[in-house]
């Protein structure tokens, strides 16, 4: 019996040893994400996106296939691989504000822009996203501008907004929503 008892306990020191080699290992690579998505962050902070020179830099630098760092980057909506504009207009298409109307807007928007959505403005100042749910579903419909959030949202006053904006677009060719 002692000898069964024995192993026992030899068994699992072995388990904790295993288990919190692997808790470290886990968490090594957790901060090591943390610490990509971070550089992520900067580096579109920096261009307003994420230039393919960066990422391949990026790749190379941490010592991970491209296609690794490309499914990181494509997972996240916020992450841009193209150059978009000043102001990212996202309208709400989940359901609460389909029933509210949030096509009517996308088109309003996307014909006052002259633009589809997931396209930029020639003039970058805007660029168009139709999104999954914006976590304003009492307010429907909803549409944010960079990171503001405008709920109950009216065709005219959809319009007014991109006016505001254009007239903070100072330094972009000035135009008027048609």
């Amino acid at each position: 019996m002692r000898v069964l008892s024995k192993k026992m306990e030899q068994l699992e020191d072995e388990v904790k040893e295993m288990s919190e080699k692997k808790m470290l290992k886990l968490i090594e690579e957790y901060k090591e994400n943390e610490l990509l998505l971070d550089r992520l962050h900067d580096i579109q902070n920096k261009f307003g996106y994420l230039p393919e020179e960066e990422l391949v830099e990026l790749a190379a630098e941490k010592e991970i296939p491209k296609a690794h760092l490309y499914g990181i980057v494509s997972f996240y909506s916020r992450f841009y691989t193209e150059p978009v504009g000043k102001y990212k207009v996202r309208i709400c298409k989940s359901i609460s504000c389909g029933m509210n109307s949030s096509k009517k807007i996308l088109k309003v928007i996307s014909e006052s822009l002259g633009i589809n959505p997931g396209e930029t403005t020639e003039d970058k100042l805007f660029t168009l996203e139709a999104v999954e749910c914006l976590g304003h579903c009492g307010e429907g419909p909803v549409i944010t501008v960079n990171d503001k959030v405008y709920g109950e949202i009216t065709e005219a006053k959809a319009l007014e907004i991109l006016e505001e904006y254009i007239e903070r677009g100072e330094k972009h060719e000035r135009r008027k929503i048609s």
